[in-house]
């Protein structure tokens, strides 16, 4: 296959329009989609191929519509001979013309980090897993159906609050303040009273003192009180409060000393609270001589410690001669790392003024940083991937630090690494060479699995397996258990990554033969002799019956019933996941397949959806759907090979297309599939592409798409080679001009339709 290059519409396309393709379509689908037409797709308004051009989302979908024979649905159709050559056109004539207006690079999207790329970023700016992601509430995906989309990462008010929430939570784990130890002698607590020679004071029945104190940290904290020593026959009580709420009471009795002490253990959370010492009633006047207050902390954890010698430099508690210049030092290498770019001149002078105010107070040095440290984790630049947007038209590269923050985002879904920061400050990321390498070298640490993991989860669907779909019921756990389904969920997450490790080709996702498992996910597919040990293994010549993603127990197992199958699923998932083809939805008069009752009376699954096509509305997508699921059907409803179906029948797995291709079983789908290579390849480029630029892909990126499978072409469509040419591409290194942006509103119809 040859991706054309951009060119302008070649006049003999151009004239074909008028002549042979616009006369045809009139005929046939001019009733629902000229203009004028009650329908919002009214794609014969074009009345050039120049216009054509101008909206590939558009005409994609027409040429889809064309050649999966799902357009016109009912009444009078063209030729086969006409929507092939109509179909073939409208390829020939985008291609021709996507690039006729340059490629596009898109706008600025501002984007919130996600839930997981929150976690990574505080784990590496601390140094430590901190794990908070399930704090969050879940991101919703949108664009390319990947939850980085920049339009749909809201920031309400609730997850506002959970921000400063979670920023304690973080500063928890690395920052160790000082235990806290205070002692309060008698005229310091409020209200005031007279003292006497011994610095006491006199306390009533009813009498209460207290003081308003920081707690740095949710622990047991000891409160002691000392009291002169009543009479042999006194027995005075002091209730202890915090915030109002009684915490404990001190029973105090005669001693020789001349003071005696009583102590309780109490919890505390952080924060300031009021400690309050009020004489119970019924008890003998006392004198009251202190209050101490400590907290009762064992050795911090060790990657604790680790955690905070990293941050700080020194030891916990440790004196600072220059505190606020420590602080500035400090703050500066945090923010820089933080907001992932270098600072301004005094742009941390806010940051620091929160420290000057902690310190005024009294707060001790860590405490004092601590607080300077949670207001940059909810700082716009912390929490959002800030660029900034161009101010003429045109294409304006990012910044090296920009860029080195898409480029570590997009791979390993978290902040950029010293090296990406030291290339990025020397000027020299925009370099091709030096990109194309960081590229490689970004594959190769095994920080990449993140993306590996979450594109491929969220692409296929197979992240909520074992949970949202194909859950894991009680009632066949003896055989379909939680490990099973992480190991099912792992299985595509290997393939994908012996992909980019050796740049295999991307049509492996439907030709591979080879899969990973583990023996007891090699049992449960019923081929328990190919793995010995639960550690993934690599295993090839599986006879079809695995390889590739149509082999995946995940993905049959998430398109199935309860211990029935789904032909319908199953065709949508390769229709819309693998080849991009949008199957609407059934109209609202169309009644549910009566299952339950199938199976009642012993009809098959085919059968069944061969009386539904029956109805002419059901048959227009189903022609399509159906066939497709049907050459799944020797996968039973959780993903294991089967010969014989529900009934006792053998399986029958054939199917035919409306386009005339016939196949009978997976084997021989994967080859009806790899004879639609230019719409799997172009629908992986599109998926990863709007991944990588973490927004919805509009008509203007076409050129893009072209150019980038047009430069991987020569590696046989290598998974790396598309990660370099997507990395190198126009519209990851670039933003565009905000007055371009006017040209994308043509785009809003093509996207509908899509």
């Amino acid at each position: 296959m040859t991706f054309w290059a951009a060119t302008s519409v070649a006049p003999l396309l151009a004239s074909d329009y008028q002549t042979s393709i616009r006369p045809v379509l009139a005929e046939y689908c001019g009733t629902c989609h000229s203009a004028g037409a009650d329908n919002r797709i009214r794609f014969l308004e074009a009345s050039s191929a120049d216009s054509v051009a101008a909206e590939p989302g558009l005409w994609l979908n027409v040429a889809m519509q064309l050649r999966n024979r799902t357009m016109p649905p009912s009444g009078p159709q063209p030729s086969e001979r006409d929507r092939m050559r109509i179909a073939d056109w409208i390829d020939s004539t985008l291609r021709a013309g996507a690039c006729d207006l340059g490629v596009y690079a898109g706008p600025v999207t501002v984007r919130r980090l996600n839930r997981a790329e929150y976690q990574n970023t505080v784990r590496d700016l601390f140094g430590q897993p901190i794990d908070v992601a399930e704090l969050f509430p879940v991101d919703g995906s949108g664009g390319e159906g990947f939850d980085n989309n920049g339009e749909t990462l809201f920031l309400s008010p609730l997850l506002a609050e959970r921000y400063l929430e979670v920023a304690d939570l973080v500063l928890d784990q690395v920052v160790i303040s000082p235990a806290l130890t205070r002692s309060f002698v008698a005229n310091d607590l409020l209200p005031g009273r007279e003292v006497d020679e011994h610095n006491s004071v006199a306390m009533a029945q009813g009498d209460s003192v207290s003081r308003r104190l920081s707690f740095y940290q949710d622990a047991q904290y000891e409160i002691k009180v000392w009291i002169r020593s009543p009479a042999p026959d006194e027995n005075p009580v002091i209730d202890v409060s915090v915030d109002g709420r009684t915490a404990g009471k001190l029973r105090f009795t005669w001693t020789p000393a001349e003071a005696n002490s009583r102590s309780a253990s109490i919890a505390i959370t952080r924060g300031d609270h009021t400690v309050a010492l009020t004489l119970a009633d019924q008890s003998p006047t006392l004198r009251l001589v202190t209050l101490d207050v400590a907290h009762k902390r064992g050795n911090p954890p060790p990657a604790k410690l680790a955690a905070h010698l990293r941050l700080f430099g020194s030891e916990p508690g440790e004196p600072v001669i220059a505190p606020r210049a420590e602080a500035a030092r400090l703050l500066r290498r945090f923010m820089t790392g933080a907001f992932r770019r270098p600072l301004e001149p005094e742009e941390e002078e806010p940051y620091l003024g929160l420290f000057d105010r902690s310190a005024a107070r009294g707060d001790p040095f860590e405490e004092s940083v601590r607080l300077a440290l949670k207001a940059v984790l909810v700082s716009p630049d912390f929490l959002y991937r800030v660029e900034e947007a161009a101010t003429r038209p045109g294409n304006k590269p990012l910044s090296d630090h920009e860029l080195a923050t898409r480029l570590s985002y997009f791979l390993w879904g978290t902040t950029p690494d010293s090296e990406l920061m030291h290339l990025a400050s020397a000027g020299r990321l925009q370099e091709n060479e030096i990109l194309a390498a960081q590229v490689d070298r970004l594959i190769d640490h095994p920080r990449s699995r993140f993306f590996a993991r979450t594109f491929i989860g969220q692409w296929l669907g197979t992240k909520d397996v074992g949970g949202r779909v194909a859950p894991t019921l009680n009632e066949i756990q003896h055989f379909y258990t939680p490990r099973i389904a992480a190991d099912m969920r792992e299985e595509p997450v290997l393939i994908f990554q012996r992909m980019l490790a050796e740049d295999r080709s991307l049509l492996e996702f439907v030709s591979g033969d080879y899969t990973y498992l583990t023996e007891r996910l090699a049992q449960f597919y019923g081929i328990s002799d190919a793995v010995q040990g639960n550690d993934f293994q690599l295993v090839s010549g599986l006879g079809g019956q695995r390889g590739g993603l149509l082999g995946l127990g995940a993905v049959q197992a998430m398109n199935a019933g309860y211990k029935r199958t789904s032909p319908v699923l199953r065709g949508v998932w390769v229709l819309e996941t693998l080849l991009g083809t949008k199957t609407p939805t059934p109209p609202p008069e169309i009644p549910a397949l009566e299952d339950e009752k199938a199976k009642a009376d012993g009809r098959t699954m085919r059968e069944l959806l061969n009386g539904h096509r029956a109805n002419p509305s059901c048959a227009t997508c189903h022609d399509l759907i159906d066939p497709i699921g049907f050459g799944l059907e020797n996968y039973d409803w959780l993903g294991r090979w089967r010969d014989v179906d529900e009934s006792g029948q053998p399986v029958d797995a054939s199917g035919t297309l409306p386009s005339g291709e016939s196949f009978d079983g997976p084997s021989e789908l994967r080859g009806v599939l790899l004879a639609k290579q230019d719409q799997l390849l172009r629908q992986i480029a599109r998926k990863v592409l709007g991944y990588a630029l973490g927004r919805s892909l509009l008509d203007r990126d076409e050129c893009a798409v072209e150019t980038i499978l047009r430069e991987v072409e020569d590696s046989n469509y290598g998974a790396r080679s598309l990660i370099r040419a997507i990395v190198l591409s126009v519209p990851f290194r670039f933003t565009q001009g905000t007055q371009d942006d006017l040209l994308a509103a043509r785009d809003s119809i093509g996207a509908q339709a899509r």
